[in-house]
């Protein structure tokens, strides 16, 4: 009797044991192993659309380059038509889109496969002479040659670096280049004093403007066509988001005369990003006042670097915060009214996250 009780509860133990697990997952087991297959998901789709991102931006590089090739191929073409064809490319200066795909609109963008495509090109002749840039070397144009640079961007590129191609050409001995042309050489530094390329420099008279970009080293070259006894010109640079040290967004100075077959490269600029500088009025435990405490008093706001006499520039409030817009990159310091505090005031340098503060204290 006690073997088959034995062997009875054996069996139903077996028979509870193989109903349990047929019983399949628990709820607990069921949430993580949906929470693995989530994640799991989310990274393959990561993958995939990464993947997808890169094949399209490397399609799009690709057809940037062939036609930033295109370009220069005409360019050589255009080049080399005749003896006047390497001034009238070099005249051309800074130019957008300037060879269109067969049955698109002249000057717009080009469409390759649905992807809007901007060819920009610039020209400036290489006149080191005895410097190491144009802007640095002698006066007489004897044999230029003429840099060609192409830069070529498109819709949708984000933080894609845009393609650029170069080429140097080299016109023919006899096609005398130099002799009814002059050039102006144009040199742009930033805050720091180091090389600003890619900023816009127009060169003007009274008969003619001509654009240029400034290269590598800074330095912009621009053909121009003086009269025979010579021609004044007038040089600006028009970059958005940029000034000058006194704050002016498109500075202009005078190239003076320019002669041909000669280079004027007399003309320097300092130019850089504009900053934002925040002033706030606060009392002597740093809370901001009421702005009636502070509309139409005086405030003054000095500069670092500064053109003219002074870097003091007497400004009146109209609120308790202040912005201030188009300023020169330089360390700026603020003070109520217009006699500098005995114990100083305080400065702020731009360069850091978000918009410098200054917090000027109200007596």
């Amino acid at each position: 009797m006690k073997t088959r009780a034995l062997r009875g509860r054996t069996r139903a133990s077996g028979r509870a044991r193989a109903a349990e697990a047929d019983a399949g997952f628990s709820m607990v087991e069921l949430v993580v192993a949906m929470m693995v297959l989530g994640v799991m998901t989310m990274v393959v789709v990561g993958l995939v659309l990464q993947t997808q991102a890169m094949s399209v931006s490397n399609r799009s590089r690709v057809a940037a380059a062939n036609l930033a090739a295109r370009e220069l191929d005409i360019v050589r073409e255009e080049f080399t038509r005749d003896k006047n064809a390497p001034a009238g490319v070099a005249d051309q200066g800074t130019v957008a889109n300037p060879h269109q795909l067969t049955g698109q609109v002249q000057g717009q963008p080009l469409t390759v496969d649905g992807t809007a495509y901007t060819v920009r090109r610039s020209s400036a002749w290489n006149l080191v002479g005895s410097g190491s840039s144009p802007c640095e070397g002698g006066a007489l144009v004897n044999y230029p040659t003429l840099r060609v640079e192409v830069e070529v961007t498109w819709a949708g590129m984000g933080s894609v670096t845009p393609v650029v191609s170069e080429a140097v050409l080299a016109p023919k001995k006899d096609d005398k280049v130099a002799g009814a042309h002059g050039y102006v050489a144009v040199k742009v530094t930033n805050s720091k004093g180091l090389a600003n390329p890619g900023r816009s420099v127009v060169v003007s008279s009274a008969t003619e403007s001509k654009t240029g970009t400034t290269d590598a080293s800074g330095c912009a070259v621009v053909q121009v066509n003086p009269a025979a006894s010579g021609t004044p010109y007038t040089v600006r640079l028009v970059s958005a988001g940029y000034v000058d040290v006194s704050g002016v967004a498109e500075p202009v100075k005078s190239a003076g005369l320019v002669e041909r077959g000669k280079l004027n490269n007399n003309t320097t600029f300092a130019y850089d990003t504009a900053t934002t500088l925040r002033i706030r009025f606060v009392d002597s435990a740093g809370h901001l006042v009421a702005d009636s405490a502070v509309a139409g008093q005086p405030y003054t706001l000095v500069a670092s670097e500064y053109a003219g006499s002074s870097g003091s520039t007497l400004l009146v409030a109209d609120a308790a915060t202040v912005e201030l817009t188009g300023l020169w990159p330089t360390q700026y310091g603020a003070y109520f009214g217009t006699t500098p505090p005995a114990d100083g005031y305080a400065t702020v340098t731009p360069g850091g996250p978000g918009v410098p503060t200054i917090d000027v204290v109200v007596p």
